[in-house]
């Protein structure tokens, strides 16, 4: 199709390089309407389809619209199940629907090493690890097919060996005889050092070689440094690539930062999907303190998860255990789980941070971040330079206060609370987008906490 083939051309200008390799160019065109202005796109799988349309939907129609003065309606078409492998990767067990189908019925037993709670229905998304999930899933459905290697990057406690975890649990359940194998690095490195001792590397490597489908590995970055250990995973990564089966790997950084790690596999290591996982957002936190609350039968008042939101923002584990010791200290001394019960169960963990702040301190910090006055914030100027610094300190109030929607918008000149709305959405996609920001917002912060 002579249109799309343009629309890619363009496309590549519009977006980052990164974004046009994995998400752009796996693209084809199914159909061109041009009287009735639609198009429709095939992709690889629903997954990849919902994330083109939450993220480059836009970009797209901005460039059909240049290129042919018109709107098009742009929709996503994903292949059936059984049409996702057309010919079987070299496998002893083969390919039916896009996941390996057992030659003969077998009992379900479980992946060893890996925890039965952590699996994709248990694990609360948002906008700082929605790609990673959404790769995730696409692993799951499709090991071997469509991000390999998938590397997931993030700093402690934000849910990458929740992740890895769900990816083996989701293989294993769709097919039981796919052979999955969990470890963490430090195992691998003892396993190796085991074999090497014994005398069994050929047992070691027929483990992790020949009779393994999707191999997952927690903290790949603990091998860096260790040369026999990145003589043998690099020989592994290899066969198995070559043989289409399933490598994913976590690690606290993104490959080309690990030190010490050779740059054969630094290069390997970003062959396939590189996905990040930052720490969630104020709603994300909240939700996720209230699906830990339901998993452990707690009934959580919102006022209480939504203290405990607002000062613990690290990291997900963080969080779940603040979220305990609050619990556990309202059943020992049998006292309401309240905001009072929670300031003091909290107390000596985050300290200053569970001192009330006012929306007028947040402002004013604001204010001395960007240079701009607490007037220019409340009033009608919509200029950038403006409109961002408003824009972050209704985050703040919303983040570090107890304000509702329609007083963070009342405080902030009588704005209506779908304003917030936008305001809100608007900050995290540049925190997520522009570490300037983000290290802005952090600074601001920190100035309310000293």
């Amino acid at each position: 199709m002579e249109l799309w083939k343009k629309t890619l051309s363009s496309l590549r200008d519009r977006v980052e390089p990164y974004d046009y390799k994995h998400w752009i160019a796996p693209v084809s065109c199914e159909r061109v309407d041009e009287g009735r202005k639609e198009i429709v796109l095939g992709v690889p799988d629903d997954s990849h389809g919902r994330w083109l349309a939450e993220h480059f939907v836009g970009a797209i129609k901005s460039a059909l619209r240049d290129l042919t003065q018109s709107d098009f309606a742009v929709s996503f078409s994903a292949p059936e199940a059984s049409d996702l492998v057309a010919a079987p990767p070299p496998a002893p067990l083969k390919l039916v629907s896009g996941v390996r189908e057992p030659e003969a019925p077998v009992a379900s037993v479980g992946v060893p090493g890996l925890i039965d709670r952590y699996r994709f229905d248990s694990f609360v998304d948002g906008p700082t690890n929605q790609f990673a999930m959404s790769a995730a899933r696409g692993v799951g459905d499709h090991p071997g097919t469509l991000y390999n290697p998938l590397f997931i990057f993030g700093g402690v406690g934000l849910g990458k060996t929740h992740l890895l975890h769900a990816i083996g649990h989701e293989v294993h359940g769709k097919n039981p005889r796919a052979r999955v194998r969990y470890v963490t690095s430090e195992q691998f490195v003892n396993d190796l050092i085991a074999s090497i001792q014994k005398n069994e590397m050929n047992a070691f490597r027929a483990r992790y070689r020949d009779t393994c489908d999707v191999l997952l590995i927690d903290d790949i970055q603990f091998i860096a440094g260790k040369d026999r250990t990145q003589e043998e995973f690099f020989h592994m990564f290899n066969t198995l690539h070559s043989l289409h089966k399933q490598i994913v790997l976590t690690c606290d950084q993104l490959p080309q930062s690990i030190p010490d790690m050779e740059d054969r596999l630094t290069s390997r290591l970003q062959w396939g999907l590189i996905a990040d996982i930052k720490p969630p957002g104020f709603e994300t936190r909240v939700a996720i303190l209230r699906r830990r609350a339901e998993v452990d039968g707690v009934d959580l008042p919102d006022d209480v998860a939504m203290t405990v939101a607002r000062h613990i923002t690290r990291n997900v584990r963080e969080l779940e255990g603040a979220l305990m010791r609050v619990v556990a200290m309202a059943k020992l001394t049998g006292r309401p789980l309240d905001v009072e019960m929670t300031h003091q169960a909290l107390g000596n963990i985050i300290g200053k941070t569970l001192e009330r702040i006012a929306p007028d301190t947040i402002m004013k910090a604001v204010c001395a971040e960007y240079k701009v006055s607490p007037s220019e914030l409340k009033g009608p100027r919509r200029h950038r330079n403006i409109t961002v610094p408003r824009q972050i300190a209704m985050y703040l109030v919303r983040e570090l206060t107890d304000e509702s929607l329609p007083q963070i918008g009342a405080f902030f000149g009588g704005r209506d609370h779908s304003t917030v709305i936008n305001s809100l959405k608007r900050v995290e996609a540049l925190r997520d987008a522009n570490p300037e920001i983000r290290a802005q917002i952090d600074r601001v912060r920190r100035s309310l906490r000293d």
